[in-house]
């Protein structure tokens, strides 16, 4: 059960790792592919990492009747779902097509996503 626990972290802090050496190394100007690219991958991975903590909290408080271990399934599952969402918005940021309307629609659908399978 541990191993969701150091998997996480580990993912969290690769994430983190990768945004900042981005941030702080790489001429948006010169290579702006791959900044971007290093940018979706390290937003993807610190995302899925920090979000099983949040899940795992949330189902904590909410979900009396489950064990443990089928909890921090559902939490891993859930942190590689909000990863995703957040690459499609961090995308659409980028490309300039996100307004509010769309923001709204993709959390409904991460919502719905959410609760139809959990």
């Amino acid at each position: 059960m541990y191993l969701y626990h150091l998997a996480s972290a580990i993912k969290f802090a690769l994430g983190i790792a990768i945004i900042i050496i981005t941030y702080t190394s790489i001429n948006v100007y010169e290579d702006p592919i791959i900044g971007i690219a290093l940018a979706f991958l390290g937003i993807f991975i610190a995302a899925r990492g920090g979000s099983f903590y949040l899940f795992l909290g949330i189902q904590k408080l909410y979900q009396h009747k489950k064990t443990l271990l089928l909890m921090y399934k559902d939490s891993y599952k859930l942190s590689l779902l909000f990863g995703i969402y957040m690459v499609i918005n961090f995308l659409l940021i980028v490309l300039g097509w996100r307004n509010k309307f769309i923001g709204i629609l993709l959390l409904g659908g991460f919502v719905r996503i959410h609760i139809s399978l959990f």
